[in-house]
């Protein structure tokens, strides 16, 4: 497992939550929104505070680290809120591509000046092998569409080279064409051997993408299933506190 997760806990949406994320899978979080799921991503990427249990990082103990050092350990986040917590609106498409790592090499020089040279050749690299479009570094970000607001997010979360990824609704408000490229390039990193967690409102994107799937309802884990197997209606028991007969 990349991710293990021990009776983690989080004020009172998140209650006593035990899992694993093995490397090269997906595992979907299916589940009515408001159920425990944006805490849960939030607790894993050191956004909110834990109140109870853990979780592990490849074997170490990461529960008390913050965003950055998690990040640093190789924990890539995409955010449900793209404005809120994925981008900075009214700066452009290059300082929006290294956030994250602002502070460090490439963008950042030995003593501490942002190179503007290497940012740029990031934020051109990146818009190119995401199809940003329109493709100008110079550009605001709120200039871009939801779509393409989102492939800037990531792929710059995917440029960290991340041995988990957590992704919360990576096709909220985006076209078909940035969906089915969003989907492809998630798949693509699952096959590179990542462990990746999925929460999505979607019901259809978490049982195409997933390997396997947990269901949450009031913040708790109250089911694994097969996303090949399983039938609908067990599905929708499973999501509103039902139990399979």
């Amino acid at each position: 497992a990349v991710l293990s997760v021990k009776n983690l806990s989080a004020g009172s949406k998140l209650n006593s939550v035990s899992f694993d994320v093995r490397a090269g899978e997906i595992v979907g979080i299916a589940g009515v929104e408001g159920n425990g799921q944006t805490e849960l991503i939030e607790v894993l990427s050191g956004l909110l505070r834990v109140s109870g249990g853990g979780f592990e990082l490849n074997g170490r103990d990461v529960t008390r680290l913050s965003a950055r050092q998690l990040k640093e350990l190789g924990i890539a986040h995409i955010p449900e809120d793209r404005h809120r917590r994925g981008l900075l609106l009214e700066f452009n498409l290059a300082d929006n591509a290294i956030l994250g790592s602002h502070y460090r090499r490439p963008a950042a020089t030995g003593i501490g000046l942002l190179d503007e040279m290497a940012i740029a050749e990031k934020a051109g690299r990146l818009i190119r092998d995401f199809d940003v479009r329109p493709p100008n570094a110079a550009l605001p970000a709120r200039a871009l569409s939801g779509g393409n607001q989102q492939k800037l997010i990531i792929g710059r979360e995917f440029d960290f080279q991340p041995k988990l990824l957590l992704v919360s609704q990576p096709t909220r408000g985006v076209d078909i064409g940035a969906i089915e490229f969003i989907h492809r390039k998630l798949v693509e990193l699952r096959d590179s051997g990542a462990a990746v967690l999925l929460v999505s409102a979607e019901l259809e994107e978490i049982m195409s993408l997933s390997d396997r799937v947990l269901v949450m309802y009031q913040g708790r884990i109250v089911g694994e299933v097969d996303p090949q197997k399983v039938e609908q209606q067990e599905l929708g028991l499973l999501m509103t506190g039902g139990k399979k007969d």
